[in-house]
C-alpha cells in the first residue's frame, strides 16, 4: 500500500509539473501615445479565444498566465483609446503595448442588456455616447441642457429662460397622446424620477384660474437636480429596438448615466472655480410714443377716454413724464449678481483593492429678474472594493440640494406676469422703485395698478428640494476557466426626494388687491415626497470556443414607485409677515397619492462568430405592473438584432459594419384603471360621488415596435467615421379617452386603441481633418429627420386638451392621416365677425393643418481645435422648421403697444378676419457653446504651491451666445405648458432667454 501511495503521489507531482510546464506568464506595460511617460491604468488585457484576462495597474503594468507555450494574441482595450490586438510569439514573455487615443470614441462600450455590453464596434443599434468632457466643456444648468445639439435623434428644448432648468428631451418623436412622454433615466443602475411637480404659480397668476396648481406653473423636471460634473458617460438608447430591455418603460427611450468611479494609483484632486454672469438674450421691444397727442389718441382708442378733458389729461400725463420711453425689459431683466460654481473631487485607490471617488459642488446662477436665482449643492461618494479574486462590490451615493426662485412668468389672467404688464403699459409710465422705497401704482388703466418691480420685491416663489440617490452592487465570479465564466450580479438602489414649493404673495401687492379684493394675501404650500426603488439580479454565462463566443444572461427586476403630494392654498392673509396657511381666511387643500409595483424577468443570448465579426442577439423581457388593469398579466417585450463587420475592404476603409435591429417596448398607462370619487356639496353637506370618467379593467401598456437598420464606416486610418440609421416605430394600443353612453352613468372611459407611426433618419459624421504634432482639429456632426402619421384612431378627431387656448390661435389636433404634432387653427368665419370678434362654432372655417410643431430636421455641428496648450471649441445647433403659436405678439397687438405698430395692427386685423397669423415658423440656429482654454506651462505650475499643482487651465466660455431666427418672439424654444407630449408650442409672455459668460480656472493636484 505504501509503495502504491508513493507511486500515485509521484505521478500527481509529475502531472502538476507537466501542467505547469504547459503554462507561461506574460508580463508587460500599457502606455499611451506618450510612450513610457504615459502609463495607461485600468486597461483590459484578454487572451483571444479564451476567457483569460487581466487589468493593467496604475503604472500600466500587467501579467497574464496563458496556457501552452505557443503563440497567443492579446486584445487590449481601454475607454478613451482604440483597442489593439497584439500577437505574442512563442518564447516572448514581456511586451510593451502603446495605445492610440480614441478621438472619435470608436471603442465605447454600449449596453445591450441589463447586465451585458459590447464594443460600439459590434453594436447593432445606433446608441449615442456622450463623454464627460463633452458634457462639462461649458457649464450647463442641467444634464438636459448639456446634451443639446449633441445627440442625433433627440430634440431637447427649454421651456423658458427661467433659472433652474425646465427642459424636455424627446427621442425619435412623440410616442403617446396621454401617456408618459419622458425618456427613462437610469443612474448607476437606479431608475430615477424625472417628474415635474406643479409649484402653485397658478394660484396668483390665474393662468388656469382656480385655487390649485396647474400645468401652467412653469415647473422644473427633476433630472435638473443631478450634478453633470460627476458623470463619466451617458448612453442614449433612442428607441424600442435598443430600450426593450426596460420593457414597459422603454417606448420613449432610455438615458443611461454612469458616474465617475475611483481608480487604483496615486490620488488625484481636481478643483474648478467658475465665475460669470447671465445677461438678457433677446427683447421683443415696445412702442414709444412721440408726443402727448399720440398718446391721447391711444388712450381714446384703448381706454375710451374720448372727451376733450380726457384727451387733455392724457396728453398732460405724457408731458409730465421725466422719461418718455422706458425700456422695461432692460430695466427689469438686469440682475447683475454674479453666477459662480465651485467643483472639487478626489479620486484614488489603495493597494488593498479599495477605490473611491468623492466630489462636491456649490453652484449659484443669477436669474435675469430681480431676486431670481438657482442654487445647487451636491456631495457624492462612490466606493469600490475587490474581495479576493471573485467578488467586486460598489456603493454609489449622491446627496443633492437645490433652491430655486423663478419668479413669475408665462400665461396669467391677473395681470401679474412681467410680459403681460409690459404689453399693457405705455412706456412713459415709471414703474421702478422710488427714492422713498415705494413702488408706483401702474397707471396704464388696463391692469389695476400691477407693477412687476413690486411683485419681484415682495412675492417669493422658493422651491426647495433635498434628494438622495444611492445604489449598492456586487458581482460574484461563480466559475471561471479558460473557456467558460459564470458571473452573478445584484444591484439595489433608491431615489428619494422631498420637494417643498411655496408661494408668498402679500396682501399689500397691487396685483393681489386688484385681483382678489377682500381675499388679498395668498399663500401656497406644496410638500411632495417621492421614492423610487428597484432591485436587479442577473446571471451571465460566457462560453468562448475557437469558432464562436456565446454569452447568455438572465435575471429579474423589481421596482416600486411611491408618491405623496399635499398642497394647500390660503387666501385672505392680511398680515404681510405671516407665512402660515392657518392664518388664511379661506383654505383649499388637495392631495395626490400614488403607488405602483412592477416585476420583470428577462433572458438574452448573444452570439459572436466569424472572428467576432458577426453578432446575433435575441432577448425577451416579460413584465407585469400594478398600473395595468390586469395586474397579474405579463406582457412580453422581445428584441432581435444582428451586426456584421464586413471583411476584405479597400485599403482606405478601416471598418464597415451593417446592422439591423428589432424590438418592442411598452408605455405604462398613466391613468384609466380606476374610477375615482369626486367631492360635492349638497345642501351644505360635503359628500362624494363617482367620477364621470369610468375606469377600465382592460387598460394595458401602449405598445411600440421599432425596426432600425443602418451602417457604420470608419476610414482613413480611423480619422473619419460615418453612421447612417433609418428607423420605423409603430405605436399601437394608444391610451385614449372615449365617450360612452350616458345611460351608463358616465361620460367617458379610458381605452387602448389606434396606431401612429414615426419614421426617421439619423446621420453622424465624425472627422479628424487635422492631426499633426501640436495641432488637432476634431469635428462632430449630427443630423436627424422625423415624420409622424396618425394611422388610425377609434374616436372622432379631437383636441387632446393640452396646450390649447383657442382654435383661433392654434391648438393640438389629433386626426387620422395627419402628423401627431399637427397644429389646428381657426381660419375665418363664413360671415363677418361681430364687433367683439366672436365667431360661433357653427360659423367657423377650420384649418386642420395650419402648422406642425415638429421641425423639418435638427442638426448639430461641434468643432474643437487644439494647438499646443490652447483649445477652441464651439457647438452650433440648427433646427429647421417647426411652428409655434406666438401669443406674446397677440398681447402687444391687442393693446397696440408693439414696437412696430404698422406690422402689429395689420397682423391683428388679419387675425380678427380669421387668419391663423399667430402660428409662426420657429426654426433657428443657436450658438450653444463656445470655449477658449489654455493650459498653463509646466514650468509655471511646477512652482505653484511648492510643486503640488500638477496642471492648471484657464478657460473663457459662453452658452447660448447668439440665436439666428426669423421668429418674432423671445425664443423659438418655448413651452407655456411645461413638459408634456403635445401642445408644447404655446408662447405666452415667457421668461426671456439669457446668455451666460463664464471664466474658469481648473487645477489638478
Amino acid at each position: 500500500m505504501k509503495i502504491r501511495t508513493i507511486i500515485l503521489g509521484a505521478l500527481a507531482v509529475l502531472a502538476a509539473s507537466a501542467a505547469q510546464a504547459q503554462q507561461r506568464r506574460i508580463t508587460g506595460r500599457v502606455t499611451g501615445e506618450g510612450g513610457a511617460s504615459e502609463p495607461v491604468g485600468g486597461a483590459s488585457i484578454s487572451v483571444v479565444g479564451t476567457t483569460i484576462g487581466a487589468y493593467s495597474g496604475a503604472d500600466g503594468a500587467f501579467a497574464v498566465t496563458v496556457p501552452g507555450s505557443g503563440s497567443v494574441i492579446l486584445r487590449v482595450r481601454r475607454i478613451g483609446y482604440t483597442q489593439r490586438t497584439v500577437p505574442v510569439s512563442a518564447g516572448q514573455n514581456d511586451i510593451s503595448i502603446a495605445l492610440v487615443r480614441d478621438v472619435l470614441q470608436l471603442e465605447a462600450q454600449v449596453v445591450t442588456g441589463t447586465a451585458t455590453a459590447v464594443s460600439s464596434q459590434n453594436a447593432a443599434n445606433a446608441v449615442s455616447v456622450v463623454g464627460a468632457e463633452a458634457l462639462t466643456r461649458v457649464a450647463a444648468p442641467t444634464i438636459d441642457n448639456a446634451l443639446q445639439g449633441k445627440v442625433a435623434g433627440a430634440i431637447i428644448s427649454q421651456n423658458s429662460g427661467a433659472p433652474g432648468g425646465g427642459t424636455q428631451v424627446q427621442l425619435r418623436g412623440v410616442s403617446t397622446l396621454l401617456g408618459a412622454y419622458s425618456p427613462l433615466y437610469v443612474v448607476d443602475g437606479v431608475i430615477v424620477n424625472n417628474s415635474t411637480i406643479a409649484n402653485g404659480l397658478n394660484v396668483i397668476s390665474g393662468a388656469a384660474r382656480g385655487n390649485f396648481s396647474s400645468s401652467q406653473d412653469q415647473s422644473v423636471n427633476r433630472i435638473a437636480d443631478l450634478n453633470p460634473n460627476d458623470i463619466e458617460s451617458i448612453q442614449i438608447l433612442k428607441g424600442p429596438s435598443a430600450s426593450s430591455i426596460y420593457g414597459s418603460k422603454g417606448t420613449n427611450g432610455v438615458i443611461l448615466i454612469t458616474t465617475k468611479q475611483g481608480r487604483a494609483g496615486r490620488n488625484s484632486i481636481d478643483i474648478t472655480q467658475r465665475v460669470g454672469r447671465s445677461t438678457l438674450g433677446n427683447k421683443v421691444g415696445a412702442r414709444c410714443f412721440q408726443s402727448g397727442a399720440e398718446y391721447a389718441g391711444w388712450a381714446a382708442a384703448q381706454l375710451g377716454a374720448t372727451s376733450a378733458a380726457d384727451l387733455a389729461a392724457s396728453a398732460a400725463d405724457y408731458d409730465a413724464a421725466a422719461i418718455k420711453c422706458h425700456d422695461y425689459e432692460d430695466e427689469f431683466y438686469a440682475n447683475n449678481s454674479l453666477a459662480y460654481e465651485t467643483i472639487a473631487s478626489l479620486r484614488g485607490g489603495t493597494s488593498g483593492g479599495t477605490t473611491y471617488f468623492l466630489s462636491g459642488l456649490s453652484k449659484h446662477d443669477n436669474g435675469l429678474a430681480p431676486n431670481d436665482f438657482y442654487n445647487k449643492q451636491s456631495f457624492r461618494l462612490n466606493l469600490g472594493q475587490t474581495v479576493g479574486s471573485r467578488i467586486t462590490l460598489h456603493a454609489n451615493s449622491e446627496l443633492l440640494h437645490t433652491l430655486t426662485q423663478r419668479g413669475v412668468s408665462g400665461n396669467d389672467n391677473n395681470g401679474i406676469s412681467p410680459g403681460d404688464i409690459f404689453s399693457a403699459t405705455p412706456s412713459f409710465i415709471e414703474l421702478r422703485r422710488q427714492a422713498d422705497g415705494s413702488f408706483p401704482i401702474n397707471s396704464s388703466g388696463l391692469l389695476g395698478g400691477s407693477n412687476p418691480f413690486q411683485n419681484s420685491d415682495i412675492i417669493k416663489t422658493p422651491e426647495n428640494v433635498y434628494r438622495l440617490i444611492g445604489s449598492v452592487s456586487g458581482n460574484l465570479s461563480i466559475y471561471a476557466s479558460a473557456r467558460q465564466t459564470v458571473d452573478a450580479s445584484l444591484t439595489a438602489g433608491v431615489d428619494s426626494y422631498a420637494d417643498n414649493a411655496r408661494i408668498v404673495s402679500p396682501a399689500t401687492g397691487y396685483t393681489e388687491q386688484g385681483s382678489f379684493g377682500a381675499q388679498a394675501g395668498t399663500l401656497f404650500n406644496s410638500d411632495a415626497n417621492i421614492v423610487n426603488a428597484n432591485v436587479n439580479a442577473s446571471v451571465v454565462h460566457r462560453l468562448v470556443m475557437p469558432a464562436f463566443t456565446a454569452q447568455t444572461s438572465g435575471g429579474f427586476r423589481r421596482e416600486r414607485r411611491q408618491s405623496n403630494i399635499t398642497q394647500i392654498t390660503g387666501r385672505g392673509v392680511i398680515f404681510p409677515t405671516v407665512t402660515s396657511v392657518d392664518a388664511a381666511a379661506s383654505t383649499y387643500p388637495s392631495q395626490a397619492q400614488g403607488l405602483a409595483k412592477d416585476f420583470a424577468i428577462f433572458a438574452q443570448e448573444e452570439f459572436f462568430a466569424l472572428s467576432e465579426r458577426l453578432l446575433l442577439t435575441a432577448g425577451v423581457n416579460g413584465e407585469r405592473s400594478s398600473s395595468n388593469g390586469n395586474q397579474s398579466k405579463y406582457f412580453a417585450y422581445p428584441k432581435f438584432s444582428a451586426s456584421y463587420r464586413i471583411p476584405m475592404l479597400p485599403s482606405f476603409v478601416n471598418e464597415l459594419k451593417a446592422r439591423i435591429a428589432y424590438g418592442r417596448a411598452g408605455n405604462l398607462p398613466a391613468a384609466g384603471r380606476q374610477t375615482f370619487l369626486t367631492t360635492l356639496l349638497y345642501e351644505g353637506t360635503t359628500g362624494a360621488r363617482a367620477s364621470t370618467v369610468k375606469g377600465s379593467p382592460d387598460i394595458h401598456p401602449e405598445q411600440a415596435a421599432e425596426t432600425e437598420g443602418g451602417f457604420d464606416v470608419t476610414a482613413l486610418n480611423s480619422r473619419v467615421r460615418f453612421s447612417a440609421t433609418a428607423y420605423r416605430k409603430v405605436i399601437t394600443d394608444l391610451l385614449l379617452q372615449a365617450a360612452i353612453a350616458p345611460s351608463t352613468g358616465f361620460t367617458s372611459q379610458f381605452i387602448n386603441g389606434g396606431q401612429l407611426t414615426n419614421r426617421g433618419t439619423e446621420l453622424e459624421l465624425d472627422l479628424t481633418p487635422v492631426q499633426s504634432g501640436r495641432f488637432t482639429w476634431v469635428s462632430t456632426n449630427t443630423f436627424s429627420r422625423l415624420r409622424s402619421n396618425v394611422d388610425s384612431i377609434p374616436v372622432p378627431p379631437f383636441n387632446p386638451g393640452v396646450g390649447s387656448f383657442s382654435t383661433s390661435y392654434g391648438n393640438a389636433w389629433i386626426e387620422q392621416g395627419l402628423p401627431i404634432t399637427t397644429i389646428q387653427a381657426y381660419n375665418g368665419c363664413k360671415t363677418a365677425l361681430s364687433s367683439s370678434g366672436a365667431c360661433a362654432t357653427a360659423n367657423k372655417i377650420i384649418d386642420s393643418h395650419a402648422g406642425d410643431a415638429n421641425p423639418d430636421f435638427n442638426a448639430g455641428f461641434s468643432n474643437e481645435i487644439t494647438f499646443g496648450p490652447a483649445r477652441l471649441s464651439a457647438l452650433l445647433e440648427w433646427r429647421k422648421g417647426g411652428d409655434v403659436v406666438n401669443l406674446t405678439n397677440n398681447y402687444f397687438d391687442s393693446t397696440n403697444l408693439a414696437a412696430d405698430t404698422l406690422t402689429s395692427q395689420t397682423r391683428y386685423a388679419a387675425w380678427r378676419a380669421g387668419r391663423p397669423v399667430y402660428v409662426e415658423h420657429a426654426g433657428f440656429v443657436k450658438l450653444r457653446e463656445v470655449t477658449l482654454g489654455y493650459d498653463l506651462p509646466t514650468r509655471l505650475t511646477s512652482n505653484m504651491l511648492n510643486g503640488v499643482v500638477q496642471s492648471a487651465r484657464i478657460e473663457l466660455s459662453g452658452r447660448n451666445l447668439k440665436t439666428w431666427t426669423k421668429y418674432t418672439g423671445y425664443d423659438p424654444e418655448v413651452s407655456n405648458f411645461g413638459n408634456q407630449p403635445l401642445g408644447r408650442f404655446q408662447d405666452v409672455t415667457p421668461y426671456p432667454p439669457s446668455r451666460q459668460f463664464l471664466i474658469s480656472v481648473s487645477t489638478s493636484f
